[in-house]
Formats: C-alpha cells, sequence, structure tokens
C-alpha cells in the first residue's frame, strides 16, 4: 500500500521503482538444520551485498519503508515453527536498519508503517508514520553500539561486531557530506534535540551549512 502510495501520489514525478527488502534481496541459507548452506557464489554475494547495506539505507535520497509490526490479520503465534517472531524493535539488524535512516535522510524519507493508518496518499503517510517516536534523532557511533547490546541477533557472535563497523562507517560518510539536514515536523521535543545536538557537537558534520528543526515542539 506505501508503495502503491509512493508511486500515484508524490510530488517527486516518480513513475518507476527499484526495491530492496533486506531479507528477500540477499542470499539466505535454504536450509541450515538440514546442512543445505549458501553456495561459494552466493556467499561471495551475500557478503558484498552486506558491505552496501550502510549506504543503501542511509543515503540522503533512498526511502526506507520499515515494517515495524505485523500487518493486521497476521500474529506472531500464527507463524511458522522456527520462524524468528522477536519484536522488531528487539531485532539487531532491524535496529541497525532503521539507525542508518534515522542519519541525514529526510523524515519523509523513513516512515514507520507500524504508525500506518489505511491512507492511500503518500503525504497523509508521512504525517502517521513520522510522529510519535517513528522518526529518532540520529545516535553517535558510541551510543549506537551501546544500545545494540540489548538487542537480539540470531549469529550475535559475527554479526554485533559487523554492524558496529558498518553503522560507524555510514556515519562517517553521510555526515561528512551533508550540506543540509532536513529534520522538521517529525515531533521532536527537547529530548530529541539534545540528542541531535550532541551529534552536531561531535564535530561529525564538517560542512554543514543548514539545518531544519521548524515544526517540531523544541
Amino acid at each position: 500500500r506505501a508503495l502503491k502510495a509512493l508511486l500515484t501520489d508524490n510530488p517527486f514525478g516518480i513513475t518507476r521503482l527499484g526495491v530492496f527488502w533486506d531479507f528477500g534481496s540477499l542470499h539466505q541459507h535454504p536450509d541450515p538444520p538440514n546442512g543445505v548452506l549458501r553456495t561459494e557464489e552466493q556467499n561471495a554475494l551475500f557478503k558484498q551485498g552486506l558491505g552496501c547495506l550502510g549506504t543503501l539505507y542511509s543515503h540522503q535520497h533512498t526511502w526506507v519503508l520499515r515494517l515495524t509490526s505485523f500487518p493486521d490479520g497476521h500474529k506472531a503465534e500464527d507463524q511458522a515453527e522456527g520462524t524468528n517472531v522477536a519484536k522488531y524493535f528487539d531485532r539487531g539488524w532491524c535496529f541497525t536498519e532503521q539507525s542508518w535512516a534515522s542519519l541525514t535522510k529526510a523524515g519523509s524519507l523513513s516512515l514507520d508503517l507500524g504508525k500506518m493508518r489505511g491512507s492511500s496518499y503518500y503525504r497523509s503517510l508521512i504525517d502517521d508514520c513520522t510522529q510519535a517516536g517513528g522518526r529518532r534523532p540520529p545516535l553517535l557511533p558510541s551510543a549506537f553500539a551501546a544500545e545494540l547490546e540489548t538487542k537480539s541477533f540470531t549469529n550475535g557472535k559475527d554479526d554485533k561486531p559487523l554492524v558496529k563497523r558498518l553503522y560507524e562507517a555510514a556515519f562517517e560518510e553521510q555526515f561528512g557530506k551533508a550540506t543540509k539536514l532536513n529534520y522538521f515536523a517529525l515531533g521532536w521535543g527537547d529530548a530529541e534535540a539534545a540528542q541531535l545536538a550532541e551529534v552536531l557537537a561531535s564535530g561529525a558534520a564538517p560542512r554543514l551549512e543548514t539545518l531544519y528543526l521548524h515544526r517540531n515542539e523544541i
């Protein structure tokens, strides 16, 4: 529904989209319990894809649509046995992807679809999906690493060090080149403003010229 709204009701004149779905777009092990794993070629592609994730999610001109809850009519207890039913906000990779999308991207380009109210208009989706915590302020790499310790991974021993490195690289890449930051109309208050101020005070954005924070509650 969100993709349809983006294609039919947007101010950008978009008529065609390329879609990356994190789990489905990267080679997964077909059947690990029975020893069926990725081929060498698939494993090489998988690792290459992982190395690009930070840029893909954090880039200022990509849309990130986050499925933070099960769709209506679907429940965690109804899923097939062996399915990972941990809540979105408790998952390490989901937290990482959300954090990438919260770096320098404009609020309208990172939407929490768990807050979607059924509107078919993209402008209404933006209003619904960015409010009430739908879009967090950026995190310093140190703050990200600390919060990451509270999240769950299927393979935490390998994944935690990896995502810490990938997050820091994306943080430095995006803030290092940012000249304009659009954080307006996100429902942020003083706490969010203080978190953003901590990031900017670190010197992360040396080229920054313009900062938009209007229509917040600061």
